[in-house]
């Protein structure tokens, strides 16, 4: 197997390309289990930063027995999404809300073994391949009282700039216009698009074609039809956490505070970066000429708010070892179709330095071997690593710092050489085995060699996997308990034949 960036080639069950550094790890298997455990009609996550950063401390020695051959991915990958490419203000605002989203703990909401609510494209008659329409045509209106409601939002500039203030749902004292809805609309779709990229393909998403003329993955709603029920949902949830959190006095901490603060001169960075001449092109680029800053604004506040109170409201939650246990029980078949069991099997977080072998010699075939003096000068390196380690405090703490400043491993040094949830099967071999050696204590240290090179171990700790799989799915189903009660409190109407939607350009 060659690496897909430069070529090179990789050893047997190895995707990190020591040569370069890129993961050739096929995209498709992630993209499928991120949808199975994600709930489509009641969805609460915004950009899954964190889930991001959970795939990938996946991206460094783990193994590729399960995965296929590259030629069978190449045959087996979607068709690109994309003929031209994504302008750069869309990339700008996600990097703006990337910067909290990482701290909010509604990520949690994504996970679990169980899959309840899922979406498979299989199932719901999606594409696998982008809609090819010879002769698109505007589907006929619906029910006048869901996103069904018009078979296409899209309207004029004109239009929408007339119509940008008139109210368009209502949620207690709150008010959504269509200013507000163009952007709550594109930010869904953006989040979607960043989100599972040219592999949207798979369920029927081009953004070659436009929205309102082909059917989502859920086959009573066009794509525009389906994020026009997500932006519906965002909105509600959005609005009546951050209600709440006012209501209740919910102070966010100083950091969202001050970047609040920072966001006009955040966006003006931005659109400068991107080539506009302000930040107002820019949002038009990125949401029609519908949108405005006051309504991004107010979109940006009502997230940080209502999110961080509700991730105040899951870290309070406290579960008992016999509640973990009793739902486990009660979802055991449905945990057994996805293979988990309530045995020994555990889930192991550990911390590691790589130190990689210097010099090498590059065959005809691209391939990169190590004479044995190499190999002793990068173990020499990796236990002088380890001594540094033991001559001082013998803390987690302090080997994090030294992952961070020695560690060569992309997908950890950044976060102390941190791996959490690891279970079997996941990591090369040498790893996994000293891992998963059964002797192991929390705060238990070692050299490890493998073909990436020596790794310096720390052992965190470990727990049932049952448990923990348990425990999040417990924590999410009383996280979206929570969301449901706030909800509740406060009256919902909306008017979908008010709504309208300005012309956007997704590919450039």
């Amino acid at each position: 197997m060659k690496c897909k960036a430069c070529d090179a080639e990789l050893e047997e069950g190895v995707t990190l390309c020591p040569n370069c550094g890129f993961d050739n790890q096929p995209e498709q298997e992630e993209v499928v289990e991120q949808l199975q455990d994600e709930t489509v009609e009641e969805t609460i996550v915004e950009p899954a930063a964190e889930q991001t950063e959970e795939a990938a401390e996946d991206t460094t020695m783990t193994q590729e027995s399960a995965q296929p051959d590259a030629e069978q991915t190449a045959e087996n990958e979607p068709t690109p999404i994309v003929e031209g490419k994504l302008g750069a203000g869309k990339i700008a605002l996600l990097v703006v809300l990337a910067v909290v989203a990482v701290a909010v703990v509604v990520a949690l909401v994504v996970g679990g073994f169980k899959g309840k609510n899922t979406e498979d494209p299989a199932a719901t008659g999606a594409s696998t391949v982008p809609v090819e329409t010879t002769e698109p045509t505007i589907p006929a209106d619906g029910n006048p009282d869901d996103a069904t409601c018009k078979g296409t939002y899209t309207v004029t500039d004109d239009e929408i700039t007339a119509k940008g203030g008139d109210v368009v749902a209502t949620l207690g004292d709150a008010q959504m216009t269509n200013n507000d809805l163009q952007v709550y609309y594109w930010m869904r779709v953006y989040d979607f698009l960043e989100r599972y990229g040219q592999s949207a393909a798979m369920f029927g998403l081009d953004v070659n074609v436009p929205l309102d003329m082909q059917k989502s993955m859920d086959p009573s709603l066009t794509w525009q039809q389906f994020f026009v029920r997500e932006a519906v949902n965002s909105w509600k949830n959005y609005t009546a956490l951050s209600m709440k959190a006012q209501a209740e006095g919910f102070k966010m901490d100083e950091e969202y505070v001050q970047h609040l603060e920072k966001l006009p001169e955040n966006l003006e960075a931005a659109a400068k970066n991107g080539g506009f001449e302000s930040v107002e092109d820019m949002i038009h680029s990125d949401m029609g000429v519908g949108a405005t800053m006051e309504a991004y604004t107010r979109y940006m506040n009502d997230y940080y708010n209502g999110y961080l109170y509700y991730g105040s409201n899951v870290d309070a939650i406290q579960l008992t070892d016999e509640e973990i246990g009793k739902y486990f029980d009660e979802h055991a078949e449905e945990y057994a179709k996805n293979g988990l069991k309530k045995d020994d099997s555990k889930f192991v977080d550990v911390r590691h330095i790589l130190i990689t072998p210097e010099g090498g010699t590059t065959g005809e075939d691209g391939k990169v071997t190590y004479s044995e003096e190499e190999w002793a000068a990068c173990k020499d390196a990796a236990q002088a690593v380890l001594d540094e380690y033991l001559g001082g405090e013998q803390t987690q703490e302090r080997f994090a710092e030294l992952a961070g400043k020695y560690s060569k491993d992309p997908g950890s040094a950044a976060k102390g050489g941190l791996y959490t949830d690891v279970r079997k099967g996941q990591m090369v071999k040498p790893f996994e085995d000293w891992c998963f050696d059964d002797s192991r204590v929390a705060g238990d240290y070692g050299l490890v060699q493998s073909d990436f090179g020596y790794h310096v171990m720390y052992y965190v700790d470990s727990r049932p996997m049952w448990h923990s799989v348990a425990k999040k799915d417990l924590t999410v189903e009383k996280g979206n308990e929570f969301l449901e009660s706030v909800v509740a409190e406060y009256p919902l109407d909306v008017n979908y034949g008010a709504m309208a939607l300005g012309q956007v350009q997704l590919v450039k």
